[in-house]
Order: structure tokens, then C-alpha cells, then sequence
């Protein structure tokens, strides 16, 4: 009974050493983690002070430092999460759900098919004609202007939700309003979204990868190819058609078919979920002829691997987020910033704007403003440009989307409220910048909004006048800035 004692203290003081051990020593070599995480540098007791001790803010530095510096840490995480996602379907990684048969999901994809990032009509009924100039205007140049809405998991796979997302009532999406809007100006989409829906129950093979958020390489193929018809047809242009000659199947899936599962770090291997891989044919007897930009998302880095753009194209260039510039080749060359803009756009044949739903919101990036400034200088809105800001910059985006819900108003509305507010900020630490009537104007409009007793007696004034309130903010302000610089004429 000793001996068993004994032998049981040695089992677990030697589990209690080994941790510290494979710390100290990387005894086993652990596979790292993926995705994003945010590494500690710095050890706790450079921040031991008497403040930090009262606080309690080093003991909470001091355990974060030990959890990093735990050995088998990777392991146990990994562990932890196989068995939260075997025994309750719960998944450890942000933005991540498991809906039904399996499907994983990025969040965003559904609650930008489910409307919740819907930014209100306004916007794209400005952009959709815009874009109609823009398209003309390249059209009287011998160059071509195509939107193309990427396939979304959100709306290819709806009816595979979560719970707590298939019981949530749809409403107005951005893609619903934006290509009516399109459709409306004529201007040259291809809808790939749905097109990938009635494509799913067809078509024997996997569009979209269980544990991916992108197309599957097969998926992707049958987009390229029709993609490849649409742009011939209305560009008349050489371009070599495709066709997939054979596919393949691989023990494990290529990256990126198992981005999402791959996030969740299990102890379980990917599955492949009978994917395949289409080996691709082009036609050899026509030579392409087209100078292609493309301005988009991660969806096509699918058809750069597989050589799709390279060999349709004569030349193609790819402005990821309209930030960083791929090329041909399928090559990080340079940031969009260091390019020479005017140049780049004016030497194209065809520009196409490719986009998945989890982005609508975020549309082009900006592109599209640049290049209507570009064949249209006019003076800008500046509360629209802080507007459009930021929803293309995402952070900021998700902020507004969180603080809408929690006052009870719409997006539109916050967006706009943020867009005031940082045009204010702008105009009071750089007064020299806003000089015209109406930027004077605008600043007195705020001040009246941000000047309690001030924005009172207008709304009494509007209340006496039966006009709105926001009418009779804008006739005090022009009334204050008619007098301050001359002109005495008063509003009625």
C-alpha cells in the first residue's frame, strides 16, 4: 500500500514538473496555434509598483504572464476546445458558429444576409448612379465597367443557421436595395450570389467547403467560368474560355477550404468533406487581349492559385481592399498609395469591383469615390465622405453597428450622427481648411445641436413657426452668418 502511495506522489508531482519542464525546455514540439492573438512581451514585475499592487492590476498581469508562459499551453487550449465543440457544438473562436449538418459560419455573412448592416437606401441609390456615369464615361473610352457580387454563405446556406440566427426574422439587406439600384441604371453586374444558390442542391460537388468561408476551389472554377462567358460577351474581347477538364480529390483540403475550422485550433484534424479539386483546361487558339484591375476581396485569391487570371488576361492586377496591389503573377508588388493612380486606372480595358456579402457595406473600398472624383471633380459633401469613411473602415463600422442597437435607432441614422460629429472635429482643429458659405454655415448648425440652452430656444422658434426643428436650425445659422459677413438679409 506504501509502494502504490509513493508511486501514485511521483505520477503527479511529475504532471505538475512537466509543464514547467516543456516550458524550459520545449521537450515536445507543439503545433502552434492559428489566427490572430496578441503576444506578451513584457514581464509583470516591470509594471510592480505600490498603485499597480492596490488595483489589482499586476496580479492580473501576473497571470497572464503565467498562462503564457504555461508549457503544453497550445495543447490544453486545443484540448479544451475539441471538447467544447464534440460534446456541446461550441466554438472557441470569435465571429465563428456551427449551424446545422456541421456548417460553419462566419458571423458576419450572416447578419449581413439577414440585413443587420443595413446602411439605409440613400447611399446606394447615390452610388448606383454614380456608377452609371462612371461605366458611361469608360464606355466613350473603349473600356468596361462590371460589378460582380461574390456568392455569400449567408445567403447559400441560410436554411443551415444556428438556432439563435434561424429563428431571427430577415430584414432589408444591402445587396437587396444596391442591385435593384444597379439594375435600375443599367449598369453590368453578374450576380454570382445567386447564381451559387441555385447552383447548391444541382450540382454533385461541394460550392462551399463545410469548414471554409470561400468558395471551394471547385466552386470558385464554376464561377471563373462563368464569370469568363459574361465578361466576353459584353466586352467582345479575346478571352480564352475554360473548361474543367477533371477533377481530383485530396486526403486534405487545400488552403483556404479550412480557414474556419482551422481558427477553431481542435485536436481533430480538418475534414475534407469530399471536396474536389478541378484540373483546368484553356482554350489554346485564342491569345487574350485584355488589360484587366480588379478591386476586391480574398475570394479571388482562389482563382489566382489556380492560374485563372494569368491565363485569361494579358495583363490583371489586383487591388486587394484597394490597398495592396497583386499582380499577374500572383505577387504582392506594392501598396496601392505608392502606384500612380491616374495611370494605372487610365490603361486598363476592363475594371471590375468583385465583393462578398460580409463586405457590402464596405463597397469598393473607396475605389468608387476616387474614380467619380477622377471623371467628376466636384466639391465634396464632406458629412457623406466622414459617412462613407466610416463604413468601409470596419472597426469603426462594427462600432456603430453595436452602439445603434443599444440607442434604439438605425444604422443609417448613427452613421450619420458619427459623420457629423467627426466633421466638427475636423472643422474645429483645422478652422483654415473650411472657408465657404457653407461650411460656415454647417459649423453653426453644429454648434446649435451641441449648445443645450441654444438648440432650446430653436426648437421653441420651430415649434412657434410649425417647421422641423432641423429646417429652422439651418434658417438661424444662415441668418447668424448673413449677418456676421454683411448680408442682412433674415429668414422669414
Amino acid at each position: 500500500m506504501l509502494l502504490k502511495k509513493r508511486i501514485l506522489l511521483v505520477i503527479i508531482l511529475t504532471l505538475l514538473a512537466l509543464p514547467v519542464l516543456q516550458s524550459q525546455f520545449k521537450l515536445i514540439d507543439e503545433k502552434p496555434l492559428l489566427g490572430s492573438f496578441q503576444k506578451i512581451t513584457s514581464h509583470f514585475d516591470d509594471s510592480l509598483s505600490v498603485k499597480s499592487w492596490l488595483s489589482g492590476s499586476l496580479q492580473s498581469e501576473a497571470d497572464k504572464q503565467s498562462e503564457a508562459d504555461l508549457g503544453f499551453r497550445n495543447s490544453l487550449i486545443r484540448l479544451h476546445n475539441q471538447v467544447d465543440y464534440s460534446f456541446f457544438r461550441k466554438v472557441n473562436a470569435e465571429g465563428v458558429v456551427s449551424g446545422s449538418n456541421n456548417e460553419l459560419f462566419e458571423e458576419d455573412y450572416i447578419r449581413a444576409y439577414q440585413g443587420e448592416f443595413f446602411v439605409g437606401e440613400k447611399v446606394w441609390i447615390d452610388k448606383a448612379r454614380k456608377l452609371k456615369q462612371i461605366q458611361d464615361t469608360l464606355a466613350k473610352l473603349n473600356k468596361t465597367l462590371v460589378v460582380i457580387f461574390e456568392p455569400g454563405k449567408g445567403t447559400v446556406y441560410h436554411d443551415r443557421f444556428p438556432g439563435s440566427y434561424a429563428e431571427k426574422k430577415k430584414s432589408t439587406s444591402n445587396i437587396e436595395v444596391f442591385q435593384s439600384e444597379l439594375i435600375k441604371n443599367n449598369v453590368n453586374i453578374l450576380d454570382l450570389n445567386n447564381y451559387f444558390v441555385q447552383l447548391r442542391d444541382k450540382d454533385p460537388y461541394r460550392i462551399f467547403p463545410k469548414g471554409g468561408t470561400h468558395w471551394s476551389y471547385y466552386g470558385a472554377a464554376r464561377a471563373a467560368d462563368t464569370t469568363l462567358r459574361f465578361l466576353k460577351n459584353i466586352t467582345k474581347h479575346q478571352i480564352p474560355l475554360m473548361t474543367i477538364a477533371t477533377i481530383i480529390k485530396h486526403d486534405e483540403p487545400r488552403h483556404p477550404d479550412a480557414d474556419i475550422w482551422q481558427a477553431m485550433n481542435l485536436i481533430q484534424a480538418e475534414p475534407n468533406d469530399d471536396l474536389v479539386y478541378p484540373v483546368i483546361r484553356f482554350e489554346s487558339n485564342v491569345e487574350p487581349d485584355l488589360d484587366v484591375l480588379v478591386v476586391g476581396d480574398s475570394f479571388y485569391f482562389n482563382w489566382q492559385s489556380d492560374s485563372i487570371m494569368y491565363k485569361a488576361f494579358k495583363n490583371c492586377d489586383f487591388w486587394y481592399y484597394n490597398k495592396h496591389n497583386w499582380s499577374r503573377d500572383g505577387a504582392e508588388v506594392a501598396m496601392v498609395s505608392d502606384l500612380n493612380w491616374k495611370e494605372e486606372v487610365v490603361k486598363r480595358d476592363l475594371i471590375i469591383i468583385m465583393i462578398t456579402e460580409r463586405f457590402h457595406h464596405n463597397f469598393a473600398w473607396n475605389f468608387d469615390e476616387q474614380l467619380y472624383q477622377f471623371f467628376y471633380p466636384v466639391e465634396l459633401d464632406p458629412v457623406e465622405t466622414y459617412a462613407n469613411s466610416v463604413r468601409i473602415y470596419n472597426d469603426h463600422f462594427m462600432r456603430m453597428v453595436a452602439d445603434a442597437k443599444v440607442k434604439k435607432i438605425s444604422l443609417e441614422e448613427r452613421i450619420t450622427l458619427e459623420a457629423k460629429y467627426l466633421h466638427y472635429l475636423d472643422i474645429t482643429k483645422n478652422p483654415n481648411n473650411f472657408t465657404s458659405k457653407e461650411d460656415h454655415i454647417t459649423f453653426l448648425m453644429m454648434g446649435i445641436r451641441n449648445t443645450p440652452e441654444w438648440l432650446a430656444k430653436v426648437k421653441a422658434k420651430a415649434i412657434e413657426r410649425k417647421i422641423p426643428l432641423d429646417e429652422m436650425i439651418r434658417l438661424d445659422a444662415e441668418w447668424i452668418y448673413n449677418e456676421k459677413y454683411g448680408n442682412k438679409l433674415k429668414p422669414s
